[in-house]
């Protein structure tokens, strides 16, 4: 008997590829009737998952979450228009802020970003664009951006390490 349930045991770990099977999964952050929410969708896969909507802002917002032994967020925000390509970094890492804020703002579940957006804020002198920045130990963030002639697009990734 203890033979069968080794070899049960290698056949389980050789049909998984060898592969954690991680026992948590993402959840969504917002949800369809929320105020400032157009068009909303989640999609989820395992311990990967994809919430996106476009604000009353007219803002593209997507979010791409990691959940397992560490957890990565994703946020892009995606906006029309102009100029993007001459607003220096420090705009840029303004509007971080200022876009999670905002999300906080939709109900008592998203509140939480406001703390986000108060310590990215706080380490705004320290943040350089697409590199990592220790916000806590062990919690990091990394801004990056994408600018085109006719839109920009914002990346705030939260995760930890």
């Amino acid at each position: 008997m203890p033979r069968i349930a080794f070899l049960l045991i290698v056949w389980l770990a050789a049909a998984c590829g060898g592969k954690k099977i991680c026992p948590y999964k993402p959840s969504p952050i917002f949800e369809e009737g929320l105020p400032h929410i157009e068009d909303y969708s989640y999609e989820a896969q395992g311990e990967q998952s994809r919430e996106a909507f476009m604000t009353d802002r007219g803002i593209f917002v997507e979010i791409y979450q990691e959940v397992c032994e560490k957890t990565r967020q994703e946020y892009r925000f995606t906006a029309p228009g102009e100029g993007f390509l001459q607003m220096p970094d420090s705009v840029w890492l303004k509007e971080a802020s200022r876009e999670l804020v905002f999300l906080s703002s939709f109900s008592e579940k998203q509140a939480p970003l406001k703390q986000w957006a108060d310590l990215i804020e706080a380490s705004r002198p320290d943040i350089r664009m697409g590199q990592e920045t220790e916000l806590n130990p062990g919690i990091f963030v990394k801004v990056n951006k994408v600018a085109a002639a006719d839109k920009g697009m914002l990346i705030v990734e939260l995760f930890q390490k």
